[in-house]
């Protein structure tokens, strides 16, 4: 079972307290061609821009604020973006969304973000979980639709260490503190050796130091970044 990116924004926000198929989506195309054809435009033109919305049409248990997407996005590395960097597809719940959501308002809505991973942002990938948001203003946002499969519940764990450089140096020391205690006594001891408490202590500075440098060396050899810098920059790394 995958995690859901939905149902991970709300545990967030009450913890801080604050195209499925693209040739059924230009089937609803042809049915109503000139709202969609716009809302798509909008879409893929949006900067992001606020929306001045009518507060007693909304519901608020989808409204979020920018801090609670943050955490999200450093959490599962991803990325929150203005919906005209998504390269996806638009399925028809999301633009179903957008047309009711525009009824409600009684107006057309031209700002949109995205909470997706980075590879949406260049690849049309469609085994991930995006999230369209609308812009509040005060660094609140809308919630108006998902679509897509869930994500790996492993994903939150295995980006861990790339959260920031605190949770990278856990991970190393974390993972050092691992292989040190691991290996067998009989391994460690030598011929002459009586304990093995300080030998491990020993190896576990040397871990410490091999893995530190080879996370490094790949760190600036592949140009990576934290997720903390990385959660709202347009660009790869």
């Amino acid at each position: 079972m995958g995690v859901n990116l939905h149902t991970e924004l709300d545990k967030i926000r009450s913890k801080s307290d604050a195209m499925a198929d693209v040739l059924t989506g230009f089937e609803e195309l042809i049915k109503a061609p000139s709202n969609g054809e716009r809302i798509l435009k909008n879409l893929f033109n949006s900067t992001g821009n606020e929306e001045p919305l009518h507060f007693d049409q909304l519901d608020p248990e989808r409204i979020y604020h920018l801090n609670d997407i943050k955490k999200l996005c450093i959490d599962y590395r991803l990325r929150f973006l203005d919906s005209s960097l998504f390269n996806g597809t638009f399925p028809t719940e999301a633009l179903d969304a957008i047309a009711s959501f525009e009824e409600e308002q009684g107006r057309e809505i031209t700002g949109f973000k995205m909470i997706a991973p980075a590879p949406m942002f260049k690849l049309a990938e469609k085994d991930k979980d995006p999230l369209l948001l609308v812009p509040m203003g005060n660094n609140y946002y809308y919630l108006l639709a998902q679509w897509g499969n869930d994500l790996n519940p492993l994903r939150k764990a295995l980006v861990y260490p790339f959260r920031s450089f605190d949770t990278l140096f856990k991970s190393v020391l974390m993972l050092s503190a691992f292989i040190a205690l691991s290996i067998p006594a009989d391994v460690i001891r030598g011929p002459h050796d009586t304990y093995v408490v300080h030998l491990r202590v020993i190896f576990f500075f040397y871990l410490v130091f091999a893995i530190g440098a080879m996370t490094a060396l790949y760190g600036f050899s592949r140009v990576k970044n934290f997720n903390s810098n990385l959660w709202k920059s347009r660009f790869l790394d």
